[in-house]
């Protein structure tokens, strides 16, 4: 005979996510004395705990019928890694939601103790199961804290779906936004957004990964946001706490998120395209947000109504809110600005010779593309006149200089190379900067000097400042002239008669004397 105490432990063991052999050894570790397997088998394959421990066993094969029994294996046989939990959804789905029957057979406990079945007798292959470990985290209260993150599934057929999870923390609503390319801070805080809508209501503290889309670098627990993040928590007034890596028990929550949308919803079904996830998603939400949370064992919709809704804070005005009615035309001429009240504001230099849109919200002027997606924003400035410029609106410098630099460096390397190279970028402007260095390469380039002749023209570029192309084209044919001058010099000297050699005769002076005197006296 069985204790009624145990048979509860069985089935809450098995609600906990346990398999029969997990339960039977957590079973045997906690007890001296245990059951027989079958004994453990019988009351685990229980939909619930009888009251009697004598009770008649229900029937465990309630979908071991048409259409049922065809529809689980056709969906275990396209789907072979998927969850038993999101096979039930797809019965519902099929079957209940189209009208066809009122109701399912059985409840979820009973399609996997069917589907268990179907694995036990060889009828469809078992699968291996991974579990991750979590430390439990204390929920935090109402309003307070939502948790985000980011997750993909490869559907097959080259399409793979990007999703977004928000979570409110306390209550556990559930939100879920997909797309068929990576999400992008623009696009995050978008679906932020729509999340805080239909909530009616902001958290006070957002809890994200060090994902790239929010988050540019972490040094020592300093965070540097993305522009587009930071400009959405400071218009909504949030915190942020971003989770140190490796640490899934700081966000365990949402990781529970990620694979719930992966086993509940797309690993049971086939999707061919990213219009067909967007139109079953939302509807699958509203029955995930229905059901028993395993973590708090309540509905996540109805803890959020009965709790968490009027803790959260009410909406602050938005750039992303879906109000095109509000928007202004801003004409984008030859030149990267918009007018506002003879003020230029930056744009990107791409939207040049396009239609922008504007938006004012309290002291921030919001500058949107011709699609009408942010781009932009903007402190109004109140001085008429005033040019402001974004950072990364600034145009990029020339950098084919650099190019051009590294190319002579490997073949013209010498002490005064960098000098030289110094003098150019001092004395020539950015956007010429290139050209000129670049007319110096091909000059060389066509006259093939040895390295020792150009570094000879570098350093006395140098001394005399000669920092353009057409300084250095006289440097260079001077000092060409002056080498073949030496040359010539050379092979002249190598030419000329050699002195004669031997004694030579040698008069006195007496003699110079007396041919003087002779001359003087005819």
């Amino acid at each position: 005979m069985i204790k009624d105490g145990m048979i509860d432990e069985i089935q809450e063991l098995k609600l906990s996510g346990y398999s029969f052999p997990e339960a039977r050894d957590e079973l045997r570790r906690r007890h001296t004395k245990v059951p027989c397997e079958k004994t453990l088998r019988k009351y685990y394959n229980m939909d619930a705990a009888p009251d009697d421990s004598h009770a008649k066993v229900r029937k465990a094969h309630a979908f071991d019928e048409e259409p049922f029994r065809t529809e689980i294996l056709c969906i275990l046989e396209m789907n072979p890694g998927c969850y038993m939990s999101s096979v039930y959804d797809v019965l519902i789905e099929k079957f209940v939601e189209s009208g066809q029957y009122e109701i399912l057979p059985g409840n979820e406990q009973t399609l996997r103790n069917y589907i268990r079945h179907l694995r036990e007798s060889g009828q469809i292959a078992a699968k291996e199961e991974h579990r991750r470990l979590y430390d439990v985290m204390p929920t935090p209260d109402p309003g307070k804290k939502a948790q985000i993150d980011f997750g993909q599934y490869d559907c097959g057929d080259g399409l793979v779906v990007h999703f977004i999870c928000i979570v409110l923390w306390h209550s556990r609503l559930l939100g879920v936004y997909a797309q068929d390319h990576k999400f992008s801070s623009e696009e995050s805080c978008r679906a932020l957004h729509r999340f805080t809508v239909k909530c009616g209501g902001r958290v006070e503290e957002l809890v994200i990964d060090q994902d790239s889309v929010f988050v540019t670098d972490e040094i020592y627990g300093e965070v540097f946001e993305t522009k587009a993040f930071k400009d959405f928590l400071h218009e909504q007034d949030m915190r942020l706490w971003v989770c140190r890596k490796a640490d899934p028990e700081s966000k365990g929550c949402i990781e529970n998120a990620v694979g719930f949308v992966k086993k509940r919803f797309f690993s049971a079904r086939r999707f061919k395209s990213i219009d067909e996830v967007q139109r079953s998603l939302p509807a699958w939400v509203e029955r995930a947000n229905r059901r028993i949370h395993q973590g708090t064992y309540k509905v996540p919709q109805e803890e959020f109504e009965k709790v968490e809704r009027q803790a959260l804070r009410p909406m602050l005005p938005s750039v992303y809110e879906a109000a095109p009615l509000d928007l202004r035309e801003a004409p984008v001429n030859g030149q990267p600005y918009v007018l506002y009240k003879a003020v230029k504001y930056s744009v990107p230099w791409s939207m040049c010779h396009t239609t922008a849109y504007i938006r004012v919200i309290g002291d921030k002027l919001h500058i949107y593309d011709s699609e009408r997606q942010h781009v932009c924003t903007h402190t109004i400035c109140t001085v008429k006149g005033a040019f402001i410029r974004l950072e990364e609106h600034r145009r990029e410098p020339a950098s084919d200089w650099i190019d051009t630099a590294e190319r002579m460096r490997k073949r013209w390397n010498c002490v005064e190379f960098q000098h030289f190279v110094n003098g150019f970028k001092k004395e020539n402007q950015e956007r010429s900067l290139g050209r000129q260095l670049g007319a110096v390469e091909r000059y060389l380039d066509e006259r093939s000097p040895d390295r020792a002749f150009v570094a000879e023209v570098m350093a006395e570029c140098c001394r005399g400042f000669r920092y353009t192309f057409t300084q250095f084209k006289e440097v260079y044919e001077r000092c060409r002239e002056r080498e073949d001058a030496e040359g010539a010099l050379l092979e002249a000297d190598a030419g000329a008669k050699p002195a004669p050699s031997g004694d030579v005769a040698t008069r006195s002076m007496q003699s110079y004397q007396e041919a003087f005197e002779r001359r003087c006296a005819s």
